[in-house]
């Protein structure tokens, strides 16, 4: 199982600090981090061919789930000491985070302590500058049919085909957060890792539907592609794009080829420009030769 981690905005969550009437200097927190039946961010950004959009169904988390996980309230995911806010095991005794179970979603609920990233998230959620919250958990995507399945839509965005990962169900759940900036989310390394497998699980599903094609009407497809990607299958061009966009995140934003052909070029500069320092050298050592004999 992979840990993955959603993002719920703030016109879904409703993060807020709650405070009845009359009274003043509340600290309890309230919101929805977990919310069934809602479309989620696009989870393939960096795909060329599809946007995907997760829902969690309407009881994909069940109460037994629920009851025997530990869940950490903290900032951005950040289960440090200091960015814990409350912890939520099933124990109404010992509880500081109260999760609800409710027909379309998880509201949460949470007394902050007297600390300084409590005092601090307080102040931020009141003047409206921290609005956000997200989620981390695991599914049981190796389950096509009661785990996590994909729905092809007849809808295109930006010439991309919509799909849909429906998530069924849930096996466990870490930590509800409150985040301070949610683009971080979309650009980590974990993200780019669960578009890959999510992309490989659509590609596959594809594969499995989709009649299979005779020797002759494979090379037929491929040479169709090839001349229309300057060479290149279909396959051979994701393959391609999803290994330059791993090497450009490692080398800073250049492939391994332009970081050769970079180094290649900048050595030959240094060679050209030394070779020229030489020639001037050898050139002045000339001239004070000429000046010496006449």
């Amino acid at each position: 199982m992979t840990k993955q981690v959603r993002f719920i905005g703030s016109d879904t969550c409703g993060l807020q600090v709650r405070e009845t009437e009359g009274q003043q200097g509340s600290r309890v927190i309230a919101g929805r981090p977990i919310v069934f039946g809602v479309r989620s961010h696009n989870l393939t950004p960096w795909s060329s061919t599809r946007v995907v959009y997760e829902i969690l169904e309407p009881g994909c988390i069940s109460r037994e789930v629920l009851q025997k996980s530990d869940i950490i309230l903290n900032l951005n995911h950040n289960s440090n000491v200091v960015n814990v806010l409350g912890r939520y095991r099933n124990n109404p005794d010992k509880d500081t985070l109260k999760l609800e179970m409710r027909g379309d979603g998880i509201d949460c609920e949470c007394d902050l302590p007297e600390t300084t990233a409590a005092n601090d998230t307080l102040t931020l959620i009141k003047r409206g500058d921290i609005t956000g919250m997200s989620f981390a958990f695991d599914d049981d995507y190796e389950d096509s049919e009661n785990g996590v399945s994909y729905e092809k839509t007849n809808d295109i965005e930006d010439g991309k085909v919509v799909w849909l990962r429906h998530v069924k169900r849930i096996t466990a759940l870490y930590d509800v957060s409150i985040v301070t900036h949610p683009a971080y989310e979309q650009t980590s390394v974990a993200t780019r890792e669960s578009s890959d497998r999510i992309d490989a699980a659509i590609e596959a599903q594809m594969k499995r539907e989709q009649p299979q094609e005779t020797e002759e009407e494979k090379q037929a497809r491929e040479a169709k592609e090839r001349e229309a990607n300057g060479g290149e299958t279909n396959a051979e061009k994701a393959e391609r794009e999803a290994r330059e966009a791993k090497e450009r995140e490692a080398n800073g934003g250049e492939t391994n080829a332009e970081k050769q052909a970079r180094e290649e070029r900048e050595k030959k500069e240094r060679e050209a420009v030394a070779v020229m320092r030489m020639r001037q050298r050898r050139l002045a050592l000339e001239q004070e030769t000429d000046n010496f004999i006449y």
